[in-house]
Parts: structure tokens; sequence; C-alpha cells
């Protein structure tokens, strides 16, 4: 029987690339942007392996014993890895699986399908029925064996080393990437108190979804929460003009992490005050969490310093720590974003960049910039000193500084697209934290407040009258699909 794995794997890479540009999609943080995959291509290539499989077997059986146990139907067991990857690949396109999971999940299954393929070729060949069975077991023993393949690497001389990765312990920690929060900072501020079983906000944020035709705008509030919750606990959310929601807290199962969605069926604009309320199915009781400003001209006019792993990564321990700009635009993606700074008078050589948070389906189009500041803070007496990139052609890559060598009066210009947007000042101590007042941030995790001066420049103005003229049409459409559906 004619192999066609090549065939399909062909067909498979040139739908890839004629349609992943297409299939774009922005998820929520921390996930953020992701290229949705084709899930139907999985059960293609599943049902011409089982072809094959049940061809390779024959008459064989599989009811011979292997050991104590009998062996099972690999067609069985390759229809229920079949539906595995189907559910992981519906998982990952509504966002409800991270993209580095997502990745190294389907490389194991791939791995699995390639050692698959390979017993069923063996198993075309003329072998005696003993020597069948044994193949037989050991694809059964691939199929259902839940462990990831060690990987092993190459040397210099192309031949595989005896290396074997060890084993890390995964913090429990919410760490993404540079712009997400992480909750197990050296420096991380003293919050509010709240009560037992209360966690705190760690993010949120609002979306539209325009309907079909002429319905219409419906909101979506996605909130975070870091601390211990129940599967029985509720949150409650207070927005201007009387907008009031109700949600079923759903817990993660391995870290302190929560989540919540509101669904509002009209067009809610991020203005006002968001008041959010906590319910504990154990005790029935009602706890405050907190207020917190909607509006994006207030955060636009918000600076924070928070702090990361270096490199940030999900493992432990954790030997340093690197202190991030944060602050706040409307710009879109495209937008190039530098910031240049100054220690005590003396300027930082090269041009300090990041990313954005994704703003690009968010109501207010407001966007969230982490900046990696050329500072590297030891937590166990280290003294390996990292190197942060430049972000211009031919520019220097300086080292980066210790807590001591980086103490001072911190001031940093912000610039897009050349243009100076905004003025951050802040203090760092000889140990690497924050001077300041101690008021903490908005959010949960280590977010301390610093002096932002926002500069006027050409391009936040013509961003926020193209905001407002679209903002205009919005409302146009929303009365005009009112006026439909009620005819």
């Amino acid at each position: 029987m004619t192999n066609h794995w090549p065939v399909y794997s062909a067909l498979l890479l040139a739908g890839w690339l004629m349609t992943s540009c297409g299939n774009e999609y922005v998820c929520p943080d921390p996930i953020g942007a992701i290229i949705r995959d084709d899930c139907d291509v999985y059960r293609t290539r599943y049902e011409s392996l089982k072809v094959d499989l049940s061809f390779s077997i024959g008459h064989l059986g599989v009811s011979a014993a292997a050991g104590k146990e009998k062996l099972r139907d690999p067609s069985e067991l390759l229809q229920l890895l079949l539906q595995q990857t189907m559910a992981l690949c519906k998982d990952f396109n509504a966002c409800r699986v991270p993209s580095t999971d997502y990745r190294r999940r389907r490389e194991d299954a791939d791995r699995k399908f390639t050692a698959i393929t390979a017993i069923t070729q063996q198993l075309k060949t003329d072998l005696d029925k003993e020597s069948k069975r044994k193949l037989v077991a050991k694809l059964i023993e691939v199929i259902t064996d839940d462990k990831p393949a060690p990987r092993r690497r190459r040397g210099r001389s192309g031949r595989r080393s005896s290396y074997r990765r060890q084993p890390v312990k995964a913090c429990t920690h919410w760490l993404v990437s540079s712009t997400s929060m992480f909750f197990g900072s050296k420096f991380q501020p003293r919050r509010p108190p709240l009560p037992d079983g209360v966690p705190a906000l760690a993010s949120y944020e609002m979306t539209h979804s325009r309907g079909a035709g002429w319905g219409g705008t419906s909101t979506y509030l996605h909130v975070r929460l870091w601390g211990k919750a129940e599967a029985d606990d509720y949150i409650y959310v207070q927005l201007p003009g009387g907008i009031s929601g109700k949600a079923k807290v759903k817990p993660q199962r391995k870290r302190p992490e929560a989540r919540a969605s509101f669904k509002f069926k009209k067009r809610i604009l991020e203005r006002g005050q968001m008041v959010l309320t906590y319910r504990r199915g154990a005790t029935l009781k009602k706890h405050a969490i907190g207020s917190f400003r909607l509006d994006p001209e207030h955060w636009i006019r918000q600076g924070f310093i928070s702090y990361m792993p270096d490199p940030p990564r999900m493992a432990c321990p954790l030997d340093y720590e690197r202190p991030y700009l944060v602050f706040y635009s409307q710009l879109p993606s495209r937008t190039r974003v530098t910031v240049r700074c100054k220690r005590d008078g003396k300027s930082i050589p090269g041009v300090l960049s990041g990313r954005a948070a994704s703003g690009t389906y968010r109501a207010s189009k407001l966007r969230r910039y982490h900046i990696p500041l050329p500072v590297r803070i030891p937590l166990k007496g280290g003294t390996e000193r990292g190197k942060w990139r430049a972000s211009l052609p031919g520019e220097q890559k300086a080292a980066d500084l210790f807590p001591g060598e980086a103490a001072g009066l911190w001031q940093c210009r912000v610039s897009f697209n050349g243009r100076t947007g905004r003025r951050i000042s802040f203090r760092l101590k000889s140990d690497g934290s924050v001077q300041g007042s101690g008021k903490l941030g908005p959010f949960a995790g280590p977010w301390w407040p610093i002096k932002v001066e926002r500069v006027a420049n050409d391009l936040e103005r013509q961003r926020r009258k193209e905001l407002a003229v679209q903002e205009a049409k919005d409302r146009a459409r929303e009365v005009e699909a009112a006026r439909r559906r009620n005819r």
C-alpha cells in the first residue's frame, strides 16, 4: 500500500503558508496574538494512518497476551489519540491553551505520529507473527505513553550526544512573557489586606464583539484574579450607567489564579469607575475587591516599574530579576516606540525598546508597553552580567548595570516614531528597588507608580481624532441597528 504521508505533509505545509496570514487572532492577555490552526488536517492525517494500520495488522489480530495484560486494539487507541489532538487544537483556537503549551503538546503528538508511522511501515514487511505481535505491543506502548520523548542534542561531529535535559521545577507564579505580571518578585509591594479566600485583581480587559448583519454590539469584560479561589465563588461588577453583572469564578488547577468573564448585550465604553465585589461560596458573604478607573486618558498619564525574572521563564529557582518601565498609549501597533534614559544626568548608551500588550481588540485600543531596563538584580549573589539588545542598527550593546551601579535618579524620554511623547522619572535604590512613597499600583502585582509627564505630539493628537470619528460611526451604527431590529 502506498504511503501517502509525504503528500499530506506537502499539502499541510502549503495550506499553512496560504492561510496563516488570514488566521491571525488576538486572544486576551496573557496569551496574546496567535495563528489559528486548521484542525481538520489532523483528522485527515489520522484517518489515513488508521487505514494503513488496519491493512498492516491484517489478519494478525490483537488478542494475544503481552505479559499479564492483553493487547488492546491499536485502531481504537489511535482514534482516542485523534480525539485528544482535535480537542487540543480547538482549545488553542478558542484561546484556552497558551501558545508555548500548545506547541509543546503538539510536538509530542507529532513525535508519536512519526513513531506510529515508522512502526506501521515495519508491519507491512514480511515478518513472522511473533515479530509482528511485538511490533503491535510496541505500537500500543507508543500510543498510550503520556511522557514526552527525551530530546538529545547533536554535537559538532553530527553524532547524538548523551546529554539529557534535566527536569525543571516549574514556578507557581503567573509568568508568560515580559508583558505579563510576576507575583514572586523580591520587590513585591505590600497590598491592602483582603479576607482569606478573596483574591486580588490581576488584570482586566474590555472588548467589543459586533453581531452579524445589523445585530447589536456585545461587550465582554475578562477579569483575572490572583489568589486562592473556589469553584463556587462569584464575582460582581458595577459599571457606570447602572450596569451590573455577575460571573462564576473559574480557578486554575496548578496555580493560585482564577478567571471570570462578563457579557453585556450592549456597547459599553471604558469610562468612569469599575467596582468589583467578591462572594465566597463557603460563607456567602460579599467582600469588596476595589474600585478601578477605566478611562484611557487616566492610564495614559500613569507609569510604573514592574519586576520580572531575567530571563523571563517558567522555571525555578530564579537567580536574577530585571526592572521594566511600564506606560500606556492608544497608538496603533505599527508605531515604533523607543526609550532613551539618563542616570544622574549621564546618558545610558543605546536605545531601549520592548513590546506592547495587545490592544487591537480592546474597546479603548489602549496598549501597555513594557520596556526592559539595563539593570540586572542578583537574587543569590550572582555575578553574571546580561546584555540587553539594542533596537537600532549599529547601536552599541551595553552590559547590564548591577543595582549599586544603577542607583540614582533616572530620567527617560519615550518617543513614538521619533517624536517625544512621555518624560518619565524615578529613583532606584542601591538594592534595585524603587524609592518612593510606597503607594501601590492598581493591580495585585509588583507595580510601583512613578512620575510621568505627557508631552503633546501630533501622532497622538491625530490618533485621538481617528478614535473619536470611529466612536461616532459605531454609535451611529448602533442607532441604525436598533431601528432595524424594532421595525
